[in-house]
C-alpha cells in the first residue's frame, strides 16, 4: 500500500490536489483505508472520507535508522544529481547539502531555485515510495571550506586515494554524523587536507573507484544501518 502525504489536525488529515489526484489516479474512493505520513517522522492508517481528506484510524510503528546523516555531495551533472538524491532518500539521508569543490564543473546557483524545487520532488517521490515517513532537507549550495566551518557533528570524507581505513571500522558512536562525497573528478589532495585540519577522517569504500551517486549511496546505507 502506498502512502501519501498529509496535513494532519487532530484525528483527521487533509490531502493537496497533487495527493487527491494521485489517489484518484490508483483508484481509491471514500471509505478505504490508506497509509499517510506528515512528512516530519510521523505514519498513519487512515480512512478515506472524501476525495481530499479523512480520518486517522492509528499511528503506525516507524522504523528508526541508527543516525540522523548530513550528505555534503559535490556538484554533479543534472542526471547524476537525480539520480544521487533519488538512491541516498531510500538509503537513509536526513539532509542534503550541495558543495562546490575544486573539480565540480556544475553551477549550482544558476536557477538555484527551480533546482531546489525539483530536487524537492525527486525526494518526496522517494519517501512515498519507500515508506520513509521523514521528507530530508535541502540546504542552498555551499563551498567546500565553508561546509567543513559550519560541521557539528563528527564527519568522514570518502577519498579514492585513501587504501586502508575502511567506512565501516569509522563509524562513531554519536546519533548525528556528516559525509562528504566528491564529484566525478574526485578531491583535490589539499581539500583532503584542509578536511583533515578541520578533524574530518577520509575513508575508503572498497577497491573499486564508483560513480559519485552510487558512493553516496553506498556511504549513506552504512551509516544508517551499521
Amino acid at each position: 500500500m502506498p502512502q501519501y502525504l498529509a496535513e494532519i489536525n487532530g484525528n483527521n488529515f487533509t490531502l493537496s490536489k497533487e495527493e487527491a489526484h494521485h489517489l484518484k489516479v490508483a483508484r481509491y474512493s471514500a471509505g478505504q483505508e490508506i497509509k499517510i505520513f506528515d512528512g516530519c517522522g510521523k505514519k498513519y492508517l487512515a480512512r478515506l472520507t472524501s476525495a481530499q481528506g479523512g480520518e486517522i484510524i492509528k499511528q503506525i510503528p516507524n522504523r528508526k535508522l541508527k543516525r540522523n546523516i548530513t550528505l555534503y555531495f559535490s556538484a554533479i551533472s543534472r542526471p547524476a544529481t537525480e539520480e544521487l538524491l533519488d538512491l541516498c532518500t531510500q538509503a537513509g539521508t536526513s539532509t542534503f547539502c550541495p558543495v562546490f569543490s575544486k573539480f565540480c564543473d556544475v553551477n549550482l546557483l544558476k536557477k538555484w531555485e527551480t533546482k531546489q524545487e525539483r530536487w524537492g520532488q525527486i525526494v518526496l517521490a522517494a519517501a512515498k515510495q519507500c515508506e520513509i515517513a521523514k521528507i530530508p532537507q535541502i540546504l542552498p549550495p555551499l563551498n567546500f571550506d565553508e561546509a567543513l566551518k559550519i560541521l557539528k557533528t563528527p564527519a568522514l570524507i570518502c577519498y579514492e586515494d585513501e587504501q586502508k581505513t575502511e567506512i565501516t571500522t569509522q563509524i562513531p558512536a554519536e546519533k548525528d554524523i556528516a559525509i562528504f562525497i566528491g564529484p566525478e573528478g574526485g578531491y583535490a589532495e589539499e581539500e583532503i587536507t584542509l578536511a583533515k585540519n578541520y578533524g574530518v577522517k577520509p575513508v575508503t569504500l572498497g577497491a573499486n573507484i564508483l560513480r559519485a551517486q552510487t558512493a553516496a549511496a553506498c556511504a549513506v546505507w552504512a551509516l544508517a544501518n551499521l
